[in-house]
């Protein structure tokens, strides 16, 4: 009697689907961090990363590169803050410190309040999804006078922000002579920012002086007093500078690696004791393309606090920008603080796009993010137990797949519906990266850097031509200066 090869059969295939469980996926290279990177942090080499097929990690690696050496402790302060500002290297063309342009005074790091920031041409600008924030209130917010985007912490504290940009961005805007109006007007539209330039925006909470905690990078710095203004809320420019300790929440790093000359996008949040982001609670799913909500219904994100979410806020209140009745009329001189009913006023905020992706599965992070995060969660406990960076991880990056079609007045975009892994997409990595504490208010309408940085021509809110199409307008630095120039 013959054996029945159903037996075989079976037996075999349940060893190929443990197999298949236990070992990588086939062609997988986990993602790890380089042994060399801590305790001390090498200069990044800025090396060309290959496109799709390779796996993003090739992105991922020097983005965590870049983030350490810029936030490496020199002197008890991250590197990057003795790297030039807008101030620096505009000089005397540059509009008084207390613009929300950030810049140094009185050997200190200057901070303004985080405002919201729309794209180069806002006349243009749709919502990419309905619900809490409309295109309406967001270009509303834009315009009104004050700051009408400010992000306020659980503390009732402002948040504030500052940018600077690295010696090889610095040398350049020089060496082209970029220092006047004119000539930023008149710049080459083709003219590329070179290799190895790097742009850092930081956004900082302010933290007791008696109470400093351990578990983030703090300074003193220098940041603007605000008044109110009727039912405006405005900074007080005859007030001098105040030194507050504060504490990194968040750190954009934008580089430029050979070929990449539209940058690669990289923004990094701090996380808790477990390595978990801290900043605000992810939604439970995707946004609805009905009402923009998790999942299509509404309630609460999340029961617990987070620094910059009420626990129990429902979604359809959170990512909400105050107005600006509202801010002038809770906003207390004497303690520079929100209140209402005597208690701290803050806004909420949820990442809308729980794995920084908008289309396709995007309920989970990438696999090369979590493979490389844990990695330095393993590196930084052997070799840098107590380096202040151990307590901030990689959210996401973005750039073109196809750097060779970056050109003077692109939208750069993927088409409506594809998502960043497919061959033909121009843009690649997470298409729904936002920071939470720098684009808490436009996750619906600006979901990822290129929807704010792009060679469009740039025009401000009366469709006024600021900078016409041109390569330099992917950073926000030029046209800063131009629109505070004197």
């Amino acid at each position: 009697m013959a054996h029945s090869p159903s037996l075989f059969f079976y037996l075999r295939i349940s060893v190929l689907v443990i197999v298949g469980v236990l070992l990588p996926r086939a062609g997988y290279a986990e993602c790890v961090a380089d042994p060399q990177w801590l305790p001390k942090t090498p200069t990044p080499t800025f090396d060309r990363p290959p496109p799709h097929p390779e796996p993003d990690c090739v992105f991922y690696k020097p983005a965590w590169q870049n983030f350490l050496f810029a936030a490496q402790p020199t002197n008890g302060s991250p590197t990057f803050l003795s790297y030039p500002t807008i101030g620096d290297v505009f000089g005397p063309a540059v509009a008084p410190t207390l613009s929300p342009i950030a810049a140094k005074r009185l050997n200190l790091l200057a901070l303004a309040p985080r405002a919201l920031k729309g794209s180069n041409d806002p006349t243009t600008d749709t919502p990419r999804l309905p619900g809490p924030n409309s295109a309406t209130s967001i270009n509303a917010g834009v315009r009104q006078a004050g700051f009408a985007g400010l992000l306020i912490d659980q503390s009732g504290q402002p948040i504030f922000y500052a940018i600077h940009m690295n010696q090889t961005f610095a040398d350049f805007v020089r060496s082209k002579q970029l220092t006047t109006k004119a000539a930023v007007e008149n710049a080459d539209p083709n003219l590329e920012l070179p290799k190895g330039a790097v742009e850092l925006k930081s956004a900082w909470r302010v933290v007791p002086k008696g109470n400093v905690p351990e578990n983030y990078i703090t300074v003193e710095a220098s940041v603007p007093t605000l008044k109110r203004k009727g039912e405006l809320l405005e900074v007080d420019e005859s007030a001098p500078l105040r030194s507050e300790t504060v504490a990194l929440l968040a750190l954009h790093v934008v580089f430029i690696p050979e070929g990449h000359p539209e940058f690669v996008w990289a923004t990094f949040e701090h996380v808790d004791a477990n390595g978990t982001r801290d900043l605000a609670p992810a939604a439970a799913s995707q946004p609805s393309p009905d009402n923009g909500l998790p999942g299509g219904v509404d309630g609460p994100v999340k029961a617990q606090d987070f620094v910059l979410y009420k626990g129990g806020t429902l979604a359809s209140a959170a990512n909400q920008f105050l107005t600006d009745a509202i801010m002038a009329s809770s906003f207390d001189e004497r303690h520079r603080t929100f209140l209402s009913g005597g208690k701290p006023l803050q806004t909420s905020i949820y990442r809308m796009f729980p794995g920084s992706k908008s289309v396709g599965a995007g309920m989970d992070e990438d696999e090369d993010i979590v493979d490389l995060n844990k990695s330095m969660t393993s590196l930084f406990a052997q070799n840098a137990p107590n380096d202040p960076r151990r307590n901030y991880r990689l959210v996401g990056a973005i750039w073109m797949d196809k750097p060779e079609r970056f050109a003077p007045g692109m939208k750069i975009e993927n088409p409506a519906g594809m998502t960043t892994d497919d061959p033909a997409a121009i843009v690649a990595g997470e298409d729904g990266l936002s920071s939470m504490a720098m684009e808490s208010f436009t996750q619906n309408s600006f979901v990822n850097c290129f929807s704010c940085h792009d060679t469009r021509v740039v025009k401000d809110l009366n469709g006024n031509v600021v900078l016409k199409a041109k390569k330099l307008n992917v950073s926000h630095i030029f046209s800063k200066f131009v629109i505070d120039s004197k």
